[in-house]
């Protein structure tokens, strides 16, 4: 399956997330994304920054597919504000109409 099949497959109302991969494991079809933005907004104070403090993976359950479930595995950034007075130091980037999960 090429790229763009697969994104727009999943991803077709969903802006700012890149598929790495999928496959099949077992009864299981796991999906590897990404988030794309270069920059987020701190949900705190709306300073963008670029500056990125870690990474982590979530996984999120989706519909079947053929049958089988879908598991997606969203890599997703935690940013540092850029704003020192501000009271949230750092945050997570969010995919809008994936997941709100902070």
């Amino acid at each position: 399956m090429g790229d763009d099949f697969l994104q727009n497959l999943w991803f077709h109302q969903v802006e700012g997330v890149v598929i790495e991969n999928a496959a099949v494991d077992g009864e299981l079809v796991v999906v590897r994304a990404r988030a794309s933005a270069e920059r987020a907004a701190c949900p705190a104070c709306g300073t963008v920054s670029g500056r990125v403090h870690s990474r982590y993976v979530r996984r999120l359950a989706d519909t079947a597919v053929a049958g089988r479930p879908v598991l997606i595995e969203l890599q997703v950034r935690r940013f540092r504000c850029r704003d020192r007075a501000c009271q949230q130091a750092t945050f997570v980037e969010q995919v809008d109409g994936l997941c709100g999960c902070r």
